[in-house]
């Protein structure tokens, strides 16, 4: 492309291009399809409550603007942070926290 074809292009920010509109699951993924047709995916195991859950409490999802959330488990997915690859790393404290919650939840289903 030539220095002069740049005059014709201008970044503009789509408000509803990022926008859920669905979410689906594969063995090692959630998959979630973007409203202007994109499907991205993330790894599970970067969400460990979500890894964790069962299929029902993941269809269990509401879409926001910008993110996808999972009331059951109390987690979600900020949609921002995925599409930059901005993400926090956790502390050694709150994966083992994380380790005992998943832990009580697997043994509360396992008694219903």
């Amino acid at each position: 492309m030539s220095k002069d074809s740049n005059m014709y292009l201008e970044p503009v920010i789509h408000d509803t291009r990022n926008e859920p509109q669905r979410v689906s699951f594969s063995d090692t993924h959630a998959m979630i399809e973007l409203a202007d047709g994109r499907i991205i995916g993330v790894p599970l195991h970067f969400f460990p409550l979500l890894e964790a859950a069962s299929d029902e409490e993941r269809q269990n999802y509401q879409l926001g603007s910008s993110e996808v959330y999972w009331e059951d488990i109390d987690d979600g997915i900020d949609l921002t942070a995925m599409l930059s690859g901005l993400y926090l790393e956790t502390s050694q404290e709150y994966k083992e926290y994380l380790k005992r919650l998943i832990a009580e939840r697997k043994t509360e289903a396992a008694a219903t």
